[in-house]
């Protein structure tokens, strides 16, 4: 069980790709922290790093793809473990202290409110090849790697109320890394795709094993969630709930059956083809109030993994929620970018008309 007075870890994982969980997270956080908590969100998908795009308008994206993050930390254990193999606790503590790697959001929240970032890593010439080295059965066996990850979960939960850990998709030791080691709140996220649900099933009825097996006094809250649902055609919406219902049949636990349909009827993330071209905050992108908008269903998740600690987005100032929305906006950056390039051509050619032909720099042929 949760201990009190200390933060959660909850990591979204999805069987496929393309399944928004990366959006969720971002939104997800977003919505807690202005609610006045001190959140983290992770970019553990290592092969496909992203999460830092849904808040690029309000951070310096060159600065967060600079900053070391997952992989170097990883690696700076593992290089640590090999030199030095008698390795204290303290030390260990040391290299999982997430705060010398992360990178706050330049916005003002309420309270104490806070988001930080922790990328994937520093994304130069080695992160890919660093990756592909990588041997975690030997970080796990040879290398005391459950050392370091429950170092690194103890530090998570001391320094934020909220950690959201964004997995990559699939199965493997990278993923039980995320899923099994470090959460206290699985969120399973899925389409309404056959392969998508057995796949997010299997994964959370094994999280639930082996949180049973390997720390008994520990448990993990499951929560299936439906993503990029798609009610165009209402029927095979419908028939593709049902065969998710019974696919996480018993989750999530503690509730009646009751409480579980009313669950699975409000909490999904529905599919919205205005969110598809870019990455952009619903929180800005949506009018609080709306329930039947992207920023409500994102306000239901937050109150599920909070249980009920935070349920709502509190009010934006309009102008402000605009000015942030149009940096989010493709076709404006564009267009300023048109501008940019239109003034600089328009001095150089002004440049050029004050020099005139006598200046040494026209080499035109004159009689």
């Amino acid at each position: 069980m949760e201990q009190p007075g200390v933060g959660r870890i909850v990591t979204f994982h999805s069987f496929q790709g393309g399944t928004g969980r990366t959006m969720a997270i971002a939104n997800v956080g977003w919505i807690l922290a202005a609610a006045g908590k001190r959140v983290l969100i992770v970019d553990w998908d290592l092969e496909a790093p992203g999460l830092h795009r849904f808040l690029e308008p309000l951070l310096d994206v060159e600065s967060v793809m600079r900053r070391s993050g997952v992989v170097d930390m990883l690696r700076e254990y593992e290089d640590g473990i090999v030199q030095h193999r008698d390795y204290t606790a303290e030390e260990v503590r040391r290299l999982a202290t997430v705060d010398l790697h992360t990178i706050s959001v330049e916005w003002v929240f309420h309270g104490e409110g806070r988001l930080s970032i922790l990328s994937a890593g520093r994304q130069n010439i080695s992160y890919s090849p660093m990756l592909g080295e990588r041997d975690w059965n030997n970080f796990f066996e040879e290398r005391s790697g459950v050392d370091f990850l429950e170092a690194l979960r103890d530090d998570m939960r001391a320094s934020y109320e909220y950690t959201l850990i964004d997995s990559r998709a699939g199965r493997g030791d990278m993923v039980d890394m995320c899923t099994q080691h470090l959460p206290d709140v699985l969120v399973a996220c899925y389409s309404l795709s056959n392969q998508a649900i057995d796949g997010a099933a299997r994964t959370a009825y094994a999280v639930e094993t082996f949180a049973r097996r390997g720390e008994p006094h520990r448990s993990i809250r499951i929560l299936p969630v439906a993503m990029r649902v798609d009610t165009s055609f209402p029927a095979r919406a419908d028939a593709g709930r049902r065969v998710a219902e019974r696919a996480f049949w018993g989750l999530p636990r503690g509730m009646d059956a009751v409480e579980r349909a009313r669950y699975f009827a409000s909490v999904e993330i529905p599919y919205r083809a205005d969110y598809a071209f870019e990455e952009t905050l619903a929180v800005f992108g949506d009018v609080p109030g709306d329930p039947n908008s992207l920023l409500a269903a994102y306000e239901r998740l937050t109150a599920a993994i909070s249980a009920g600690e935070v349920s709502s987005f509190p009010p934006m100032n309009s102008d402000e929620r605009l000015r942030v929305l149009r940096g989010f906006d493709r076709a404006a950056r564009l267009e300023q970018s048109d501008l940019d390039d239109a003034r600089g051509l328009r001095t150089a050619l002004n440049g050029l008309d004050r020099r005139g032909p006598d200046n040494g720099h026209d080499t035109r042929y004159r009689e």
